[in-house]
């Protein structure tokens, strides 16, 4: 069983610019900068307006182009979407409760795993290092308050 979808980029094109309004919207409960400094809201509201941007010059060059995109969705198409996206909101989840360093390890983990990392060695290593690295970059270098969760791994982790 399949799914046809017609017009997929100018769908495509109208959703992203729908996502980068809200997560416009949301940025706007962020702090402001400090003596006319550049606020937490300004990364993303550059990515996102970048990501707008795009979109709109991919809906126009679909609609000047006479082809109109067909695509089919299957069941292993959704499943292939719905595994990854079920990990990110677990992960959202469990980051509030477990704390950034621990929730991290694990949803990098999950999903190397699931990508195919197989080697007892080398998949938890990697999600290890690069969370310690994501703790101190955050944290130490940054300044960006993490959830620290019940066990407090965090300070026992970042080095400045």
């Amino acid at each position: 069983m399949s799914i046809r979808i017609t017009r997929t980029d100018e769908v495509a094109s109208v959703l992203l610019v729908a996502f980068a309004a809200g997560v416009y919207l949301v940025s706007e409960s962020f702090p402001s900068g400090v003596a006319g400094t550049p606020g937490p809201a300004l990364f993303p509201r550059f990515i996102v307006g970048t990501i707008a941007g795009l979109a709109a010059l991919q809906f126009v060059n679909a609609a000047l182009v006479e082809e109109t995109g067909e695509r089919f969705v299957t069941r292993d198409d959704l499943v292939r979407f719905a595994v990854p996206a079920a990990f990110l909101v677990g992960y959202a989840g469990l980051l509030p409760v477990t704390g950034f360093l621990l929730t991290t390890v694990g949803f990098l983990a999950v999903v190397m795993f699931y990508s195919g990392v197989r080697d007892p060695k080398v998949g938890p290593a990697l999600a290890i290092g690069i969370s310690i690295v994501l703790q101190n970059v955050f944290v130490g270098f940054l300044h960006v308050p993490l959830p620290e969760g019940p066990l407090g791994l965090g300070d026992l982790v970042t080095l400045f």
